[in-house]
Order: structure tokens, then sequence, then C-alpha cells
């Protein structure tokens, strides 16, 4: 049997342990929870809880923390898919990081959502675009901006007819708009890193792009990487301001197998997630899978949600990256 195929055990077993409690269906998914904050999670991210502010590198650091897009001299393409059992969700689009061609790094991320099954009646989705760009004042300290637009609509109505989140007619969506993130990311040490982000900074008042800032810290000691994150989500989401912790650990085995678990607990929907991940680091490509599992919750109205993600990276700059770097 392949390593990478061993490697993919830890993820199975999760699934098939969760599976249990996704038994009865539930159409209705309020958009705090089928888009997930309006978050576009890659598998790396998803597999660490969503720690990864500080060392969520590569294509990843776009929707997580634009400043870390000038960490690395890279070129790098990925195509991404995700799917939500629960709220049956099917997320997919692609990314693209260049901090080779300038000093100025710059990153593009589109993504489509689709969100709800035939039996859904309220039929959500969603195009999202995020451009970046970071500059690095040395070798320690990164500054990063990022352009969010995004644009959802509903086709279907659900039993409360019109609301904020139903669309008025077939040419106007029922939300759009433009806002924006700004991070900095900064190296304490060899070992230690700091970060702290901010999303969707102009206010849009919904909970599709919600006002939320958080940070991180990271420690790396040779090929195992533990980071913890805060974030906080602002009252258009909960009616308060509610905050979402997050850990995570990964460790590069046989210079090929990252290994990673991650751990969220959400204040706002009082809910527990475990996740894990794996997959396959070479000279030019890379591909990652990961699996989150909502083990606690205080009623299952909306159910407990098992999200994976799937992701393949083509490394296209001309000197073949090390795998310290591409591991992210």
């Amino acid at each position: 049997m392949p390593k990478w195929l061993l490697c993919a055990l830890p993820i199975v077993a999760i699934a098939a342990l969760s599976l249990p409690v996704h038994a009865e269906e539930n159409p209705y998914r309020a958009p705090e929870y089928g888009y997930q904050y309006g978050e576009i999670e890659g598998p790396r991210t998803l597999a660490l809880g969503g720690a990864a502010r500080a060392y969520g590198l590569s294509t990843s650091s776009i929707p997580i923390n634009p400043a870390n897009i000038a960490a690395q001299r890279i070129y790098h393409f990925e195509a991404l898919f995700g799917i939500d059992t629960r709220a049956h969700r099917l997320q997919y689009g692609g990314a693209i990081v260049d901090s080779v061609t300038s000093r100025l790094a710059m990153g593009v991320l589109a993504s489509k959502t689709d969100l709800g099954n035939d039996g859904d009646p309220y039929r959500r989705g969603s195009l999202d675009v995020r451009v970046a760009a970071a500059y690095p004042f040395g070798d320690k300290l990164s500054f990063g901006v990022l352009g969010h637009y995004i644009r959802a609509t509903q086709d279907g109505r659900g039993p409360l007819g019109e609301s904020p989140v139903s669309r008025g007619d077939a040419d106007d969506p029922n939300f759009k708009a433009f806002t924006f993130d700004a991070g900095f990311a900064l190296a304490l040490s060899e070992a230690i890193r700091l970060a702290a982000v901010g999303y969707n900074l102009t206010g849009t008042g919904s909970a599709l792009a919600p006002l939320m800032v958080g940070g991180g810290l990271g420690f790396r000691a040779g090929d195992f990487t533990a980071e913890g994150n805060v974030v906080g989500v602002d009252r258009a989401t909960w009616g308060a301001w509610k905050t979402r912790v997050m850990v995570g650990a990964e460790y590069l085995a046989g210079d090929h197998y990252p290994l990673r678990v991650g751990y969220t607990f959400d204040q706002g929907s009082r809910r527990h997630a475990i996740s894990g991940g794996t997959g396959y680091v070479d000279k030019s490509f890379a591909i990652d899978a990961a699996v989150r599992a909502e083990v606690s919750a205080p009623n299952d109205a909306f159910g407990r949600a098992l999200v994976f993600s799937v992701g393949l990276r083509y490394f296209y700059e001309t000197a073949a990256p090390d795998a310290s770097a591409t591991q992210f």
C-alpha cells in the first residue's frame, strides 16, 4: 500500500466516527453556519482547526493573513475543493501567489460556493474574489492588505418569505459587498512567529462577511509546527461579540508527508470541533486533504457539520522549493 494512502487513515477514522450524528437530515442551515463566516478554508487551514494566522504560508495565506504571502520567495498555484455534508455546501476555486516577480508579493483567490441540495427551499450561493498584496520589511516583518468582493444570491424562498437573504428579482443579488482585510506577521525569533489580522474591516453588517479581528502565535522546531489563534466575531452574526479559539499542530514525516491535527471552539454556536489532515509534498507539487468534525454542540437543531477539503498545489518557481517551504 502506498505511504501516502496510509497517511489518509486518520482522516477516514475521524469521518467514520462522525457519520452517526448526520443521520437526521434538516434542509435549513443558517447563513452563519453554511457560509462559515465567509471564510475560505483550504485543506491545511482546515486540518489545523483554523490556527494558521502565524504560520499559514503559500496560497493558504491569502484568505487567512495576507501578510504571509511575502514570507517566502514562491510562485504557487492551487486548485481547491471543499464540501460540508450538513450544510450541503460545495465550494471550489483556485489561488495564485507570486512573491518572486517583485518585492511586492501578490495573491489572487477566487471561489464559488453552492449551498443547499435539491430539497433545500433557499438554494443559496456565492461568488468570492480576493486580491492581496504584501510587502516585507526586512526578513522579520511583513504587512499585507486584501481587497474582498463577495456576491451572494438566493434563488429560492424560505418559509418566512421575503427576508434580507432573499432575492428581490431575477437580476438583483440578495447581498453584495466590497470590503478589505489587513494583517501583519512578525518573526520574534527563528522559532516563534506572531500575527494579527482584521477581516471585512468596512463593517458590512452581515453574517455573510462579518467584521472579525484576531491573531495567532506560532512555534516551529525543525519539522514540527504548533500554533494557537483567537478570533473575535462582531455582533452582526450573534448579536454580541463572540470568540473563536483554535489550536493546531503539524509534523512533516519523511520530508514528504505532513501530519496535521486541530481543535476549534466557537463561542457563538457553542460548538467544539476536531480536525485532521495529511498529504504528500514533492519538489514541484503538493496534495493536501483534511476533515473537520463537530463533536459537541448545545443541541442538534442544525446538526453537526462534517467538512472535507482537498487541494492540489503546483510550484512554478524555477528554483525548486525545499520541503520545509512547500509543506505550507
